[in-house]
């Protein structure tokens, strides 16, 4: 199975909680939307287990709202990644909910811990003090707690990281940035 981490912050918690519940057998990708000033989290996914890092960026994507962010992201799971197990981000962001509608899957949000049993896979999450425990189905998108702090083991890997933009996410340029915007910009100050 491939388990996908998606960083924009500090990517340890994600990499931590991915590691619990790999097998054998099983792969991790991280990929980041954005600058090179995301290489540095990317690459703690790398040391962390990451075969593959992604960075998505591109000129065409400025001025993108969070549904065009989305719909960027969907792009690339469904190019780089189709047979996910989870999508796991290192925190929670608007796209989040938006990417698990067009994904057509389950998402998590606040989860403070992602854990395997005889069962499966089970996350905790807290809702001001309100935990519950929760089945998460394969394909399923999960944010984490900002606050939560899961250690990860360092491990081997001779990952790049590979820089996709518009053109390989196979995406027209009206559909991305301002052009592909839900958000109407009717003047500015």
């Amino acid at each position: 199975m491939e388990y996908v981490i998606s960083v924009a912050g500090d990517p340890s918690s994600a990499i931590g909680s991915v590691q619990s519940i790999m097998e054998d057998g099983d792969s991790l990708t991280s990929v980041a939307m954005g600058t090179e000033k995301l290489d540095s989290p990317l690459k703690e996914c790398i040391s962390g287990g990451a075969s593959r890092a992604f960075r998505i960026m591109d000129r065409d994507f400025m001025g993108s709202d969070s549904w065009v962010l989305s719909r960027i992201y969907t792009a690339f799971i469904d190019e780089y990644c189709p047979e996910r197990g989870l999508i796991v981000f290192s925190g929670y962001s608007s796209t989040v909910p938006m990417l698990a509608h067009l994904l057509q899957v389950q998402q998590f949000c606040y989860v403070t811990e992602i854990g395997r049993d005889n069962e499966g896979i089970y996350a905790i999450q807290n809702y001001d003090g309100d935990t519950r425990k929760c089945r998460v189905p394969v394909g399923s998108v999960v944010s984490m707690a900002e606050d939560v702090r899961i250690p990860y083991s360092k491990k081997e890997s001779d990952a790049e990281i590979e820089v996709v933009g518009r053109k390989e996410l196979k995406l027209a340029l009206p559909s991305v940035g301002i052009r592909g915007s839900r958000i109407i910009t009717l003047g500015a100050c």
